[in-house]
């Protein structure tokens, strides 16, 4: 009897690790895609790429509609996406790989590296003043800065200045004291432009994209790849007119101030590479982008009490970018995403970190349970029910086993 006990006591603790270790599988693939088709019927998305991965090294992919909407292509994981502000995860990797090399520290003042940014004033009240406090790497990757963007604040959306001559527009508060989503990415990738002595694009491909085999992840795509470029569209200045395409599907300007907090262009294949990497805590293949204790840093609350309950509060109702529903007073913000300090009952945990872009591209990773899942849509306006819900449900059929 002692015996038995003690093996069926052995099986219910192997599982409970295994479950503490995300070791569970996923649903069949059959079972996902008939669950997501169903789901689509309901929706008006022209097409949709959504993947997830497990530390099983299990992957499941959905996949619906046509690369070209008016095209009888079928998308695939190897289309093309603008993905927006997903590139501010691949700029904050740059500068994190420059602090585990020393060239800099988190919490070092920027204003000798970067003097043009340093001198841009703060707008307060209609009224242009001198900052007082420095401005750290830290503050930039956590977006408590004080830069923000015209769709994430009214006063910046007013903003209008025949003389300006910075290149973002002015902050909206002392360094560390506030959250408020932003161009502070921007400056992140000047800093590693900066230290590195490489442009953006080239820093991306020799550390980041290269190593991990992401051949089709570039600012400025060859023109080999401009063929796989999905369609993208629109629903109006309000946000709620019927989806209709763009016209401007293929980029042709080429660009030269490349931006880290967004204009990548990446494929699902692609990306799902770095949130591999990113959930075997910054190894894949034998190539170590992070060390794994860069990895869990990046992943803690970088904002102590800072609240992000006003997040969103403002936005450009046609493009961006209402938080609703992604923010709250208990989110935390760490070294390159959003951290969720719930479970969600869509499946992913407390601890879970995630973010998107614009044109309804989101990611997450979740470390507790080895998951980490992404969805590409491409329309506006950001966060928009039509991609949230299909992602939720995607979410919610991979968690059905756990």
């Amino acid at each position: 009897m002692k015996i038995f006990v003690a093996i069926i006591y052995c099986l219910l603790l192997n599982q409970f690790v295994n479950g503490q270790n995300g070791n569970n599988s996923f649903p069949s693939q059959e079972r996902v895609t008939t669950l997501m088709d169903d789901a689509m019927k309901k929706s008006d998305l022209p097409a949709v790429v959504a993947i997830a991965i497990n530390n099983r090294n299990e992957q499941l992919v959905y996949t619906y509609g046509n690369a070209v909407w008016k095209e009888n292509v079928k998308v695939t994981p190897q289309h093309i996406f603008a993905i927006w502000s997903m590139t501010k995860l691949v700029a904050s990797i740059a500068a994190m790989q420059l602090v585990e090399s020393g060239k800099i520290g988190l919490d070092d003042d920027l204003s000798t590296l970067l003097p043009e940014m340093a001198k841009i004033p703060i707008l307060n009240n209609g009224q242009l003043v001198q900052a007082k406090n420095p401005i750290t790497l830290r503050h930039l990757l956590t977006h408590t800065s004080g830069f923000g963007y015209g769709g994430t604040d009214e006063e910046l959306a007013n903003f209008k200045d025949s003389n300006w001559k910075y290149k973002t527009l002015p902050r909206r508060f002392e360094s560390g004291t506030k959250f408020l989503y932003g161009s502070s990415t921007y400056w992140v990738g000047k800093l590693v432009e900066k230290l590195s002595n490489m442009d953006l694009e080239n820093y991306f491909r020799q550390n980041i994209t290269g190593p991990l085999g992401m051949n089709r992840t570039w600012f400025n795509l060859p023109d080999s790849l401009k063929q796989y470029v999905v369609s993208r569209g629109t629903r109006g200045k309000d946000g709620k007119q019927p989806l209709t395409e763009s016209p401007d599907r293929i980029p042709t300007n080429r660009i030269t101030d490349f931006r880290g907090d967004g204009g990548l262009f990446s494929t699902p294949e692609d990306y799902t590479l770095l949130l591999k990497c990113l959930l075997n805590y910054g190894t894949l293949n034998n190539r170590i982008i992070l060390k794994k204790e860069t990895v869990l840093e990046m992943s803690k609350n970088q904002i102590g009490n800072i609240s992000m309950k006003d997040a969103g509060a403002y936005y450009d109702p046609g493009f961006c970018c209402n938080f609703s529903g992604l923010t709250s007073a208990t989110t935390k913000w760490g070294l390159a995403w959003l951290i969720q300090t719930d479970d969600s009952p869509y499946g992913p945990k407390s601890g879970t970190v995630s973010w998107g872009g614009a044109y309804n591209t989101f990611f997450y990773i979740d470390f507790k349970s080895g998951v980490a899942a992404s969805i590409y849509t491409q329309h506006v306006p950001f966060n928009h029910p039509e991609t949230i819900n299909l992602f939720n449900k995607f979410s919610k059929i991979l968690y059905s086993v756990h």
